[in-house]
């Protein structure tokens, strides 16, 4: 996460930026880390917390993420049903983003 806010303080803080994927966060630690560097999870924005998205079939576990700064964000969705939860071991999420 730290490395990641070091790549982040690359790009112009005024720029749109969206980082998305498995961040294997089992002790939902990475919210708190990238909110140093100005970046927000679309889920926790709009319903308080991060989705759950593992396993795919019986998703417990909030280990994907969709984090933005300097766009908005709507309709954040997690694809739950059938074609979506058999292909991958992952839910995919998705979001209307704002630019």
């Amino acid at each position: 996460m730290k490395l990641l806010c070091e790549l982040l303080d690359s790009i112009p803080g005024n720029e749109p930026v969206i980082v998305a994927g498995d961040f294997n966060d089992w002790r939902r630690q990475a919210d708190a880390v990238l909110a140093e560097c100005g970046l927000h999870e679309a889920f926790v924005q709009h319903y308080g917390h991060p989705a759950k998205s593992f396993p795919a079939r019986w998703p417990l576990l909030r280990l994907d993420r969709i984090y933005v700064r300097n766009v908005s964000v709507r309709h954040p969705q997690a694809l739950y049903r059938k074609p979506w939860s058999h292909l991958s071991d992952h839910v995919p999420l998705i979001a209307e983003i704002c630019l």
